[in-house]
């Protein structure tokens, strides 16, 4: 795995952690709330750029703050 792809699951799994806390109404997890663990550049979860927009909206406060762009019903899926 690259270090880039690290960098993105790093975050990624930050921001999941914090979506999930809030959800359940929990304290973020400290390890979750590291600078390390956002992005510099943007991150979409579609290469399509016509997706780019849907995913700018909808992608929940967590995801947005490191960077991430994904679908608003990103945690749903199995």
């Amino acid at each position: 795995m690259d270090l880039e792809m690290g960098r993105i699951r790093d975050a990624y799994l930050a921001a999941t952690a914090e979506e999930l806390a809030r959800r359940m109404n929990l304290p973020t997890p400290r390890w979750a709330a590291a600078e390390e663990r956002r992005l510099h550049l943007q991150w979409f979860a579609s290469p399509l750029a016509s997706l780019r927009a849907v995913l700018l909206l909808e992608s929940p406060p967590a995801f947005r703050s490191r960077n991430l762009f994904v679908s608003e019903n990103a945690l749903s899926r199995a």
